[in-house]
């Protein structure tokens, strides 16, 4: 560690509000070490998903918004899968195809 003054304020600040078992965030909060779900990784999975959807980096704005209807009827459906739905696969199908629409539907709405 540099021998600077501020780099051992710094040290010290992290030590006493995150380290210490007796500090503000105690490491239980934050660490995530022991646990199966990490903090980040449900955000990165669906930062990765959503990329993966788009071609450019400056979408359509129809099809960025037609790519987050997709996400948000899957996401709405896992919310409601139920042990009596016997087909939760064909559902999410059929859902997913009445948000998406036709395709000559879908294709006029993005070259308008």
């Amino acid at each position: 560690m540099p021998d600077d003054e501020r780099c051992q304020q710094f040290a010290d600040y992290l030590l006493h509000n995150y380290v210490q078992t007796t500090s503000r965030f105690q490491p239980e909060i934050w660490a995530c070490f022991t646990k199966d779900n990490r903090t980040t990784n449900a955000c990165e999975s669906f930062h990765s998903r959503l990329s993966r959807m788009f071609y450019s980096p400056s979408p359509n704005i129809f099809v960025f918004t037609e790519n987050l209807r997709l996400i948000e009827t899957e996401a709405s459906l896992k919310r409601k899968k139920t042990p009596n739905h016997p087909n939760l696969a064909q559902a999410r199908k059929t859902e997913i195809g009445k948000a998406r629409g036709s395709p000559k539907r879908l294709f006029r709405r993005q070259n308008r």
